[in-house]
C-alpha cells in the first residue's frame, strides 16, 4: 500500500489535522493511492478531497518515502511532499474522520502523530538547522 502525506509550513507552524476519536492524535493530509495513480496525484487528489484545497505538481516538492511493515505483515510506504504554497482557508471536508484542521509548532506535534510522521518532520527540520 502507498501512502501520499502533504508537510505545510508557515514559519515553525505545521499544518495538521486532528483525527476523531478518544486519544490524541495527529495526522497531515494526503491518503491512500489508487491504482495507475502516482503518488503525486494521489495527494493532490486527497488533499482537494480533505480540505478543499487544490494543488498542482508545481506546489509540491518530494521529500521523502518510508517504509513500515503493519502487525500483519503489510507493506505501507509514506510518500512524503512539502509544499510552500500559502495555504489560507481550510475547509475541513471529510467530519467523520477529522474532528479539525491546525496550525501549531512543529515541536509540538511530534507526540500527537505516528512514527513514520513523526521522523519525517524531524528530519525535514533538521535539515535547515531548525531543531536546537
Amino acid at each position: 500500500m502507498h501512502k501520499s502525506r502533504l508537510l505545510a509550513f508557515k514559519g515553525e507552524h505545521l499544518l495538521v489535522l486532528e483525527k476523531i476519536g478518544l486519544k490524541k492524535q495527529y495526522t497531515f493530509p494526503g491518503g491512500i493511492q489508487k491504482k495507475r495513480e502516482t503518488d503525486c496525484d494521489a495527494l493532490i487528489r486527497e488533499v482537494e478531497e480533505e480540505i478543499d484545497l487544490q494543488l498542482n505538481r508545481k506546489d509540491l516538492t518530494y521529500f521523502i518515502s518510508r517504509r513500515n511493515i503493519t502487525k500483519d505483515k503489510r507493506e505501507v510506504y509514506k510518500h512524503y511532499f512539502v509544499t510552500t504554497k500559502d495555504i489560507e482557508n481550510i475547509d475541513l471536508l471529510e467530519p467523520e474522520k477529522f474532528k479539525r484542521a491546525l496550525w501549531i509548532p512543529w515541536y509540538q506535534a511530534l507526540e500527537y502523530l505516528d512514527k513514520e510522521d513523526r521522523s519525517a518532520v524531524i528530519l525535514y527540520c533538521e535539515q535547515f538547522n531548525e531543531i536546537n
